[in-house]
Formats: C-alpha cells, sequence, structure tokens
C-alpha cells in the first residue's frame, strides 16, 4: 500500500513537473517586460547556438555588400520596434542581406534577421518591405524557437529530428525539380540547401525552410502587421507581398517560395493578409511612414544584382522583368546594359530558328555597345564585344575590344586565353 501511494506520488509529481514544462511554451512576448526582461536557461543556450550558426554562415554565405541598403533596412527594423522590445538591453535586432536568389528571409531567436537578395527584389514600396520584416521581428519578440523547442520535446521529437525534416524537404523539392526536367529550379534550391544542410544549421533549417508551424506563423503575421499600424504603415499593401510571388513571368524555373511556400500555404495567406487590410481605410501617402524615393534607390541595385544572379542560373523570365524594371529606374546605368547583352545570348543559345539568333545576337552587340558609351572602363562589355565580333568574322572589331579589355584588366582571369585570340589574329593578319 505504502508503495502504491509512493507510485501515485512520484507520477503526480512526474505530471505536475511535465504539465508545468508544457505549460512555459506559452511563454511571454520580449517586449512585455522591457527593460527588466532575463532570457530562460534554455532560452539563453539557444542564443548561443545562434551566435555559433552565424559565424559559420556568415563565413560561407556570399553577403550582399551595400551599407547604405543595411543602413535602410536597420531604419525600417527601428521603425517598427514597439518601445518595450527597444527598451530591452538583451535583444537588438541586426539586418543582413545574403546574395542568394531564393525568396527567402528568417530570423535567429538573437535578433539577427537575413533576408536575400531574391525577396528584397521582388518589393515594390517599404510597406510590403515592412510586411516581410515585421513577421520576423515577431517571431524573435513572441519567442517563437524557444516555444517551438520546447514543443517538441514536450512530444518527444528530437530537436534535430526536426531540423532534419526541414533537409528532407528541401532535398525531395530538388529531386521532384530534377525529376520534371525543371534543372534551373533545382539548382536555384541547391543554393539553399547546400548552404543550411551542407552547414548543419539546425536553427536556420526551422526558421528558414520549416517554419514554426501554422499557429506561430499566423501569429508572426498577426504581430507584423500591428507593428505596420503603429508604425504608420499601409497595411493594405500586404496582401500585394503574397500576390507577387504567384507571378512567375512565364519561367517556370522562378524560385522556390520558401519563406511563404514552406509556412502556411500562400493562398491562406493571401486572404488572411486581406481580410487584416480590410479592417480599416489605407494609410494617406503623406501621412505614411515609408518614403518611396529611398525605398528606390536603395532596392533597384538589389534588383539588378539578382537580375545577374537570375541569368546565370537560367531562370530568364524573371531576369528580363528585373531589368526592365531596372531600366525604368536606371536607364543610363551600364551594369543594367551589359547584363541584358548578357540576358539576350543566353536566350540565342536556346533559339532555333537562324534569324531569331542572328537577331538576339544583334541586340546583344547594341547593349555591350550601349554599355560601353555609358562607361568605357568597365572592361566586361569589351570582351563580350570581341568575342560578339569574333564569332561574326568580324576580326578588326574583335582585336580593337580585345586589346582595350586588356588594357582595362590586364590580370582577368581570361587574359592569357584573350592574347591568344589576339596572337591569333595578328599572326593571320586578320587585325590589319
Amino acid at each position: 500500500m505504502r508503495d502504491g501511494k509512493a507510485h501515485r506520488a512520484i507520477a503526480l509529481a512526474t505530471l505536475a513537473s511535465f504539465s508545468l514544462f508544457c505549460a512555459r511554451t506559452h511563454v511571454p512576448p520580449i517586449s512585455s517586460t522591457g527593460a527588466a526582461f532575463k532570457p530562460d536557461r534554455d532560452e539563453a543556450r539557444l542564443w548561443e547556438e545562434s551566435r555559433g550558426e552565424e559565424a559559420k554562415l556568415r563565413e560561407k554565405a556570399r553577403i550582399y555588400q551595400d551599407p547604405l541598403l543595411v543602413n535602410y533596412l536597420d531604419g525600417v527594423v527601428m521603425r517598427l520596434n514597439p518601445p518595450g522590445m527597444a527598451a530591452n538591453p538583451a535583444v537588438s535586432y541586426r539586418v543582413t542581406v545574403l546574395e542568394d536568389p531564393t525568396l527567402n528571409a528568417f530570423a535567429y531567436p538573437n535578433g539577427a534577421i537575413y533576408v536575400h537578395t531574391g525577396l528584397l527584389a521582388r518589393m515594390e514600396s517599404e510597406d510590403e518591405l515592412a510586411t516581410v520584416l515585421g513577421h520576423e521581428m515577431t517571431h524573435v519578440e513572441e519567442r517563437h524557437m524557444l516555444r517551438y523547442q520546447r514543443s517538441v520535446r514536450n512530444k518527444q521529437i528530437g530537436f534535430a529530428v526536426a531540423a532534419v525534416a526541414g533537409a528532407v524537404i528541401v532535398a525531395g523539392a530538388e529531386g521532384h525539380a530534377v525529376e520534371r526536367g525543371d534543372y534551373a529550379k533545382a539548382a536555384q534550391i541547391r543554393v539553399l540547401s547546400d548552404l543550411l544542410v551542407g552547414l548543419g544549421l539546425q536553427l536556420a533549417i526551422i526558421a528558414a525552410v520549416n517554419g514554426y508551424g501554422r499557429d506561430l506563423e499566423r501569429e508572426a503575421d498577426d504581430g507584423g502587421f500591428r507593428k505596420m499600424r503603429a508604425a504608420g504603415y499601409d497595411v493594405r499593401e500586404a496582401p500585394i507581398v503574397y500576390e507577387t510571388l504567384l507571378e512567375d513571368h512565364g519561367d517556370t524555373g522562378r524560385a522556390e517560395a520558401f519563406f511563404f511556400g514552406s509556412h502556411p500555404r500562400l493562398a491562406e495567406r493571401i486572404e488572411a493578409a486581406k481580410a487584416e487590410a480590410a479592417k480599416e481605410p489605407s494609410v494617406p501617402p503623406s501621412a505614411r511612414a515609408g518614403d518611396r524615393d529611398e525605398f528606390a534607390r536603395r532596392i533597384r541595385p538589389v534588383i539588378r544584382d539578382d537580375a545577374r544572379l537570375n541569368i546565370e542560373m537560367g531562370r530568364l523570365g524573371l531576369a528580363q522583368d528585373e531589368l526592365d524594371r531596372v531600366m525604368k529606374m536606371m536607364p543610363s546605368d551600364p551594369e543594367t546594359h551589359y547584363l541584358s547583352g548578357r540576358l539576350r545570348l543566353k536566350r540565342s543559345e536556346t533559339e532555333k530558328d537562324p534569324d531569331g539568333q542572328r537577331r538576339l545576337r544583334a541586340e546583344a552587340m547594341a547593349s555591350f555597345r550601349e554599355a560601353i558609351r555609358l562607361d568605357p572602363n568597365r572592361p566586361g562589355s569589351h570582351r563580350e564585344v570581341g568575342l560578339l565580333a569574333y564569332g561574326d568574322r568580324d576580326f578588326a572589331t574583335a582585336c580593337v575590344a580585345f586589346r582595350q579589355y586588356l588594357e582595362i584588366d590586364p590580370r582577368a582571369d581570361d587574359a592569357q586565353r584573350v592574347r591568344d585570340y589576339l596572337l591569333e589574329m595578328e599572326r593571320d593578319h586578320r587585325c590589319d
């Protein structure tokens, strides 16, 4: 009898302990205690893991180097940050831009926010940008990583297992793309998987690929909307973020929408955002927090540079759309004209009709020449003119272009190869 009572006491104590731990998955937001906030012990360990993962990520990832863009993004975050969160010295937001065409953004629980150029390039206003940043900030403020970790432990699921599930999702998506012959999409997915899975970044896989589940993701959306309203942003712009990502611009190799597609389904989020936006009238332009001119100045180079990544990966429909947007913003930018030439050359490689090939090559030549006119000291355009002219047997033009290329960049990686071309033409008296 005594043994039975002892067993019941142990069972009740265990159940109480388990229930207490389960209750702790419903933790208050960091902002609720302001400057007095102190992380729990397992939360402090999460932050330490975050710092370790960040060190690996920053060592291997391509960080987009644009200090003015980062300052601008930090400014948007400051406007979105509620007073209670801003007063807390334990967590401070820091934005880093990754040069990656994936439509993605994610946040570590210690306040480090990462936004990919592929997602930034699809934004058309600061209100849309605030939608994305407000969502990620809410993940941090509401301590979603901690709540998620405790939840999977309560379910006796290893945290590493939950992260591995994300790796399987990415690998499966890549495999399905290959099976469909969609090699451009498969290559794009690999950009993310090689980085996060290859480095074993468990927290990043959960934040960037898995998401935290339907409820917490919806909570992050709602928290983002509240931040937008408080900062004076137009919540009616929020649905545009989701709708834009449904566009494929006729390109079957468009980016996999990890930020939206791997969280609650995109269509559901569009409807939820529309319902939220319908609750109040739009903010008058004069009262909006966003500066459209400043947004355009900071984002347009990102759009152009993302077009370069899309050209490299064969997503030519997306690249064309991005270059069209940038051309309207920066018609005199030599790099945009250079990339337009590269895009037309890529299209010519798959063009079956000989007349179509010649037309695309002629358009590429015109783009490269315009880039040279705008900035004669950029070597790449001279090289492309030389190669096109050589292919058209216009050797005199090829010689001039190759010599200019070597004069500007004598230590280029392919400098010796170009010198070989020149020696060949000079030997055959084709440079006269």
